[in-house]
């Protein structure tokens, strides 16, 4: 839980740090989008640089989530079903061990 808090702090002081940096360039730049040329202040273009990155790491992220989830979930499924091989061959090694018991008496 300690670690959650440490990075939520770290993640305002990043926030912070920006919007610092952001309001002191407000000097205004030529931003080339792919079909489209617009005037924007420095800070904004930091601002969708930022966003865009995030929006880009939470998505590999997601991917990355989702392989190990299904990869751990094939494991828990292989696993139960060795389980019940297990059960079944324990199982039938005792009825097999009962019935040569009784003939032998």
């Amino acid at each position: 839980m300690l670690k959650f808090w440490l990075y939520i702090i770290v993640l305002i002081a990043f926030c912070i740090l920006g919007l610092t940096i952001g309001s002191a360039n407000e000097t205004m730049v030529t931003f080339d989008f792919l079909f489209v040329k617009t005037e924007l202040s420095l800070a904004m273009v930091m601002v969708v640089g930022i966003v865009i990155g995030i929006l880009l790491g939470l998505y590999i992220s997601l991917i990355f989530c989702m392989k190990m989830w299904a990869r751990a979930h094939g494991a828990k499924s292989e696993a139960k079903r060795y389980k019940r091989e297990a059960e079944s061959a324990v199982q039938q090694t005792k009825t097999t061990s009962t019935a040569v018991t009784t003939t032998n008496s």
